[in-house]
């Protein structure tokens, strides 16, 4: 028996330029290439054979054609006298390797099991027998069992997740995408999938790009829950083939400092989360993805497809090339017409994603989501804020559509940060209006100045702080997490509330990932509040606390959905509160108007609101949109008017929505779908 001698022998010493020598002790050739496991100063690291690395101690240079052994007749393997005997000289033809100049080992086993098939000499029944009982062991890793599952820490798990994982471990081959609606565990999924290979012993190495505000939040969850020991790539030296498992941002990820070392990493396996980023084959994330090509890759998106087919055929390609055939033949065989949103020959592309995505859906699961409650807390605002709201309002509208603010203009940001800024505290619309009357650029600066001045006072007396006392008290000690959007709002209330006596944790954009992860942890074991700008609400888990109490309220519903996601999502056994505090007549309560009656938000599972602003095609941002509506109305009459369009733009944009998702169910299978007809 011939077997093709690795590049490189254990027990060779190299030299590395970055860690100087080290000590080669395994050599691995899976996937059909040679992996080094080499130690420098008493560390493990993995070495690709692919490379020509210089050796040591006098060792013989490595070929960097295959170097094959075998006896050549005389006695010699390997350059080493032997007895003959020991080889088995067999006949050589001509053309055998040996009479060719190339080099082959002799298995020491091959001349006995030679001369035994040779002589059909019988073995004895207990060999057959030993054999029979270790196929049955091996069994208890099949494909058709998760040995992930009872190691699991803290997981709920749903049969929609396990269905999943075991189609992407049996059918996928550990490449697929993972396409569940809104709220149904991707992560989880994920999850498990990473911990089977890893235990099976097919994945040593693995990269998890992530959203930048999500990385410390899947590093906890990975540890937490899979016992997983991932770490966060910082820094301009990174952590690429420094340690086997890495999360990073795909920002980082793909930059040009960074982008060479994690190919030369060679991960066995890449999760991507929000995939939908890479929807678009002319980006950097998709070609950087693209050029990675590991063994084994998941790509987590609630949306395959949005707007055009040729998203859902670029994903479908970075996970298995051809699936779909060429684009050419994807838009002639599946593509209708103008409409680049609905697909033709439905069933047969349905066979065709069979084999690469699995989309779970609510309906299909028979999961029951914790109720959510909505309130509205009217704030009433005195005379003098309520005088100064609708001055500062007019200014505003005033300042905007005079030529030298229009939009890419100076103060046009600056003044919908200000009208913003009103609707949450004085307090924080003191620093801007002082920031407009240092530098009016066409403004009147004594106008703008005397609004500070007035803001300043009655940022002494706010209703609202007080209406947010009195929601604490009611709370009678049970944990509720306050968002605001603005630093100066954060403070007012962090000293309001430790003025009354309150336990409170503090929560925002500027503090160090140590700092937020010190104070989140304050949070859940002694502290009462935690008040939290919007950092708070990108990706943080807070499940262990019911109560959502929004002091502003973002124009962006998204931020909205994010804010209440925290707390209320898939997992969440008790019901969840949400307060909004509003006062009547700002921007505030006509965005609330919006959300809360015509399009329902709040009934929304945390996710759908960015799917129906997706399929809105507007011009700008929403918080433009709202901005412009509210400056450009003369009286309360027509901005009710200017809503209510805006409002019904919203109601159709969530049919279409509802209308896309029913077809995506119909295009894309479950995990627990059986076989479809044929035809």
């Amino acid at each position: 028996m011939d077997v093709t001698t690795p590049r490189y022998q254990v027990g060779q010493r190299l030299h590395h330029p970055q860690f100087g020598d080290g000590l080669i002790v395994e050599v691995h050739t899976d996937r059909g290439r040679e992996v080094l496991e080499v130690v420098f100063d008493g560390e493990l690291r993995r070495l690709s054979a692919a490379r020509e690395w210089e050796l040591v101690d006098g060792s013989a240079p490595a070929s960097s054609a295959p170097v094959h052994a075998y006896g050549d007749g005389n006695g010699e393997i390997d350059g080493e006298e032997t007895d003959g005997a020991a080889t088995g000289v067999f006949p050589r033809a001509p053309g055998h390797p040996s009479q060719t100049g190339l080099r082959r080992h002799w298995h020491p086993q091959g001349e006995a099991l030679l001369r035994a098939w040779l002589e059909n000499a019988a073995q004895a029944q207990s060999r057959f027998d030993l054999r029979a009982d270790a196929e049955a062991w091996a069994g208890w890793a099949s494909a058709d069992r998760l040995l992930s599952l009872d190691s699991l820490r803290g997981v709920e798990r749903f049969p929609h997740q396990e269905a999943a994982c075991l189609k992407v471990l049996r059918d996928f081959g550990g490449r697929g995408i993972l396409a569940d609606e809104v709220g149904l565990g991707k992560t989880i999924e994920a999850g498990i999938v990473l911990k089977e290979y890893i235990l099976r012993g097919a994945v040593r190495t693995a990269l998890v790009l992530v959203p930048a505000s999500l990385c410390e939040q899947w590093r906890a969850e990975l540890w937490e829950k899979f016992e997983l020991d991932f770490v966060v790539s910082r820094g301009p030296a990174g952590q690429w083939g420094r340690h086997p498992f890495v999360i990073s941002s795909l920002e980082t990820a793909r930059h040009e400092r960074h982008r060479k070392r994690v190919r030369g990493a060679d991960y066995d396996m890449v999760v991507c989360d929000e995939a939908h980023r890479l929807r678009n084959h002319l980006t950097l994330g998709w070609k950087f993805l693209n050029d990675l090509n590991p063994r084994y890759l998941l790509l987590l998106t609630a949306t395959p497809v949005q707007n055009d087919l040729r998203e859902l055929y670029n994903l479908v390609t970075l996970v298995r090339p051809g699936t779909v055939g060429t684009f050419s033949q994807f838009r002639r065989d599946f593509l209708s017409g103008h409409d680049k949103r609905t697909p033709r020959n439905t069933p047969r592309l349905r066979r065709l994603l069979k084999c690469v995505m699995i989309r779970s859906r609510r309906n299909d699961t028979q999961l029951t989501f914790a109720p959510r409650h909505v309130e509205t807390m009217w704030v009433p605002q005195n005379a003098a804020e309520r005088q100064l709201y609708r001055q500062v309002s007019e200014f505003v509208a005033q300042a905007v559509h005079a030529d030298h603010a229009r939009p890419g203009r100076p103060h046009y940001f600056t003044l919908m940060v200000l009208q913003k800024e009103m609707g949450s505290s004085w307090g924080s619309a003191v620093s801007t209006l002082e920031k407009l009357a240092s530098h009016p650029d066409g403004l009147d600066p004594k106008r703008v100045r005397a609004f500070a001045e007035r803001a300043r006072a009655v940022a002494g007396n706010a209703t609202k702080l007080r209406t947010l006392l009195r929601c604490v008290a009611g709370l009678k000690g049970e944990k509720a997490i306050v968002f605001t959007q603005f630093r100066a709002t954060q403070d007012a209330i962090v000293q309001a509330l430790q003025a009354e006596g309150v336990s409170t944790a503090v929560f925002h954009g500027e503090m160090g990932w140590r700092e937020k992860e010190e104070s989140l942890d304050r949070f859940r074991h002694h502290e009462q509040v935690l008040v939290s700008t919007e950092a708070g609400g990108e990706g943080r888990n807070l499940q262990f606390a019911r109560v959502v109490i929004n002091y502003d309220l973002p124009w962006n519903p998204m931020r909205v959905e994010q804010r209440i996601g925290r707390v209320h999502r898939l997992g969440q056994e008790h019901p969840v509160r949400v307060v909004n505090l509003v006062s009547r007549g700002t921007v505030e309560a006509y965005v609330l108007e919006i959300l809360e009656r015509k399009i329902r938000m709040f009934e929304l599972v945390v996710g759908e609101m960015e799917e129906i602003l997706g399929v809105w095609q507007m011009q700008g941002s929403f918080e433009d949109e709202v901005f412009r509506r509210w400056t450009e109305s003369a009286s309360p009459r027509v901005r009710k008017r200017r809503f209510t369009e805006l409002a019904q733009h919203l109601v159709t944009a969530r049919k279409l929505y509802q209308e896309q998702r029913d077809n995506q169910s119909l295009l894309f299978h479950g995990a627990g779908d059986g076989e479809e007809e044929r035809g």
